[in-house]
């Protein structure tokens, strides 16, 4: 599963598929940056239209044969307001969506959450269930094994989960043993969950951009790349560092029973002068690593 941006979907995602790489499917994670630049005092004229936008992409990739996932903020409007716009989608044929809940806990002045992550779960699943149904995982947030069972039921026993990108992999290990004991705990069996990891590249000198987006102070691997020099090496350091990440992953998904796969992410997709950024390439080094070992 490859993350690709909402503003140069259709460019990024025909990068990868040139490369004839096996690609399960894209995302996309950059969906509603409307209350984060609105704390900014950069509030933009709209929201993203993530269904309109997914469906142009589809239209765009032709034959494309895998997945397409959009995510969707649904916390703006009720689950009447929202099933018509679910409909068109799944008769576009695309079926996998992934629900996102609030941007933060406490809205801004004038901002009203109107629905969750699992009234929408339990509704789709209910009223149009063609959906393969997707929400996002943070396995650093406190209780989330309970958080994560609790919207698997609501889901009805099959969810995919895109997670963060790692910048350790231990907290991700311990995490998956709280989530085994949660679903234990419910009765509820892992066969019907799939969790997607987020590998990223740390292409950037400055890595307080990728600390921000996990609302870290810092990168828990900060001292892998302090003294990397060229954007080259950085690359270079973040491929064979995820590839550790996810072997150690994958085998404890194997141990307690969880399939486990990959959301290889770029985060920097564009140079200043416009011009694809390095980065994307050493995403897809990742992805081509990832592809060997796990065909």
């Amino acid at each position: 599963m490859v993350d690709v941006p909402i503003e140069e979907g259709f460019e990024t995602a025909r990068l990868y598929l040139d490369s004839e790489l096996h690609v399960v499917g894209f995302h996309h994670s950059d969906i509603d940056p409307y209350e984060a630049k609105q704390r900014a005092g950069k509030t933009p004229p709209s929201r993203y239209d993530s269904f309109g936008y997914v469906e142009l992409l589809k239209g765009k990739l032709g034959g494309f044969g895998g997945l397409l996932v959009p995510h969707r903020v649904v916390v703006y409007q009720t689950l009447a307001q929202q099933e018509t716009a679910f409909r068109r989608l799944a008769e576009e044929g695309i079926r996998n969506v992934v629900l996102v809940g609030k941007p933060f806990t406490t809205p801004p002045e004038g901002i009203v959450y109107r629905c969750t992550v699992e009234d929408m779960l339990a509704h789709l699943k209910n009223r149009i269930p063609v959906f393969h149904l997707g929400i996002i995982g943070i396995h650093l947030r406190r209780q989330e094994p309970e958080r994560i069972a609790r919207k698997f039921e609501a889901a009805g026993g099959r969810l995919r989960v895109m997670g963060q990108f790692l910048d350790d992999a231990k907290p991700m290990t311990a995490f998956l043993d709280g989530l085994a004991q949660a679903f234990e705990t419910r009765n509820l069996g892992l066969d019907g969950l799939e969790w997607n990891v987020g590998l990223a590249i740390f292409a950037l000198k400055d890595r307080t951009f990728y600390a921000n987006l996990l609302r870290k102070n810092g990168l828990a691997c900060e001292d892998r790349f302090r003294g990397l020099r060229s954007v080259d090496e950085r690359i270079e350091e973040s491929v064979r560092m995820n590839l550790e990440f996810a072997a150690g992953v994958w085998e404890k998904g194997q141990e307690i029973g969880l399939e486990i796969g990959f959301s290889i992410q770029p985060l920097i997709e564009r140079s200043p002068d416009g011009a694809v950024h390095p980065a994307v390439s050493g995403a897809l080094e990742l992805a081509k690593e990832l592809d060997c070992l796990w065909p």
